[in-house]
C-alpha cells in the first residue's frame, strides 16, 4: 500500500518538525532527515500519473554533460525522458528521502543549487530536478536527536520499499529496486539499474 509522508514518518517512530516548498530554507541546523514530495499534507496522498519530465531540463543535462551515456550510448532527449519515465510511481507522493549529517539547513541548500549535471556539493536526488513541478514540491524534515541520521534515512528507505504496490513495482523499469523516484541507491552498493553512466561532469 503506498505510503503517505505522515505515515512515513509515524512508522518509524519520528515526528515531522517542519515543512517548506522546495527552494525555501529549513530553519534547523542540527542532524536530521528530510523527504521530499509532491503533496502539500502531510496527510493525503497527492500522485502524478506520469513523471512530469521537463524536456528543457534534460535537454540541458546532455549538453552539459557531454560525457552521459544511456545504455552505453549517447542518450537522444526523448530516450533519456522516457527511461526517467520509467522509474516513475504514480501512486506514491514520496519522490525523495535523504540525509543531512550535519546542518538540515545547510544540506537541502546545498541540494537546492547544485545544478543538474554537476558533481557537488549536492549530486544525490539529482533526478528529481529533471521535473518541470520542482517548485510545487514540499520538504518535510525531521531531526535525528542521538541517533545518526544515516540510521533513520534507511528505515524510512525500507518503510517506503516495503510499501509500494506491486502493480506499481511490476511496471518499473527495475522492478527489483522500488526505490523513491529521485533516489538512485539503497543500501549502499545496490543501485537502480536505469542504464545511465557518466551522470555528472568531471570533477
Amino acid at each position: 500500500m503506498p505510503t503517505s509522508v505522515k505515515q512515513l514518518f509515524q512508522a518509524v517512530g519520528k515526528d515531522i518538525l517542519g515543512q517548506v516548498k522546495w527552494g525555501q530554507k529549513i530553519n534547523c541546523t542540527v542532524p536530521g532527515v528530510y523527504v521530499v514530495a509532491i503533496t502539500p499534507t502531510a496527510e493525503k496522498m497527492v500522485c502524478c500519473d506520469e513523471a512530469p519530465v521537463s524536456k528543457k531540463m534534460v535537454e540541458d543535462w546532455i549538453n552539459r554533460v557531454p560525457k552521459l551515456s544511456l545504455d552505453d550510448g549517447s542518450p537522444k532527449t526523448e530516450e533519456l525522458m522516457q527511461r526517467l519515465k520509467a522509474f516513475w510511481l504514480p501512486d506514491e507522493t514520496v519522490l525523495y528521502i535523504g540525509k543531512a549529517g550535519t546542518s538540515l539547513r545547510t544540506r537541502v541548500d546545498q541540494y537546492y543549487r547544485t545544478r543538474l549535471g554537476d558533481p557537488k556539493p549536492h549530486r544525490g536526488g539529482h533526478w528529481i530536478k529533471t521535473l518541470d513541478s520542482l517548485y510545487e514540491l514540499n520538504v518535510y524534515w525531521t531531526t535525528s536527536g542521538e541517533e545518526k541520521a544515516c540510521n533513520i534515512e534507511e528505515r524510512f528507505l525500507e518503510m517506503f520499499v516495503k510499501n509500494v504496490s506491486q502493480d506499481s513495482r511490476r511496471k518499473l523499469h527495475d522492478p527489483q529496486h522500488p526505490f523513491p523516484f529521485a533516489n538512485l541507491e539503497f543500501p549502499r552498493g545496490t543501485r537502480k539499474k536505469h542504464g545511465l553512466r557518466n551522470q555528472v561532469k568531471d570533477r
